[in-house]
């Protein structure tokens, strides 16, 4: 869905207050509850393809400055080893709190809709959107530009697949053993 996709990865995952879904046991936001009804009510509206995430903020009346928390914190990040928790450890909490039922919604939009041209085209210009700052993050931190885009196409595609086989498997091992990897092999800013 457009507007799930439109989302930094940490958004609707990092929120501080949660309460309990009876239905599920699940822990959910008062905030995340509200964007996902106005979600579901724009999109009857307006299509899948007419509804963006400005327009979900804006009608949940959610805060305007929630969009860029993710790519805030990760330009904020003093090391590369807490630029990579930054991306993970929101999708740890998920997992965890969701009992491993949410994933990541491009991986899930582009398995169900591979066919679907305009949105795989769409999939691809979002994840583009979530390995730039990444790639700025490397590049920040010490990793010559060139090695900066390698490092994040790399960490990107780990992380999507740890996201699965975290799911598959129901723990957060795949997730931990990305960070570990990545975390042992950031560069060394003095040799930049």
């Amino acid at each position: 869905m457009t507007v799930v996709i439109e989302m930094p990865y940490p958004e609707g995952m990092t929120a501080q207050k949660e309460t309990t879904d009876p239905a599920g046991d699940r822990r959910r936001s008062p905030a995340r509850a509200r964007m996902v009804q106005s979600a579901a009510m724009l999109i009857r509206e307006r299509g899948i393809h007419g509804t963006g995430l400005r327009e979900v903020v804006a009608h949940s009346g959610g805060p305007r400055g929630s969009l860029g928390r993710f790519f805030r914190q990760l330009s904020e990040a003093e090391t590369l080893p807490a630029a990579i928790s930054v991306i993970v450890t929101p999708w740890r909490r998920l997992l965890v709190d969701h009992d491993f039922a949410l994933g990541c919604p491009l991986a899930a939009t582009i398995c169900d809709a591979a066919d679907n041209d305009s949105l795989r085209t769409h999939v691809c210009e979002m994840l583009t959107r979530w390995q730039a700052p990444v790639a700025d993050a490397y590049a920040r931190l010490g990793a010559p530009r060139a090695q900066a885009e390698t490092h994040a196409t790399v960490l990107v595609a780990a992380l999507e697949g740890a996201l699965i086989l975290a799911r598959a498997r129901r723990t957060v091992e795949p997730l931990d053993t990305v960070e570990r990897f990545f975390t042992s092999r950031a560069p060394d800013p003095r040799q930049a």
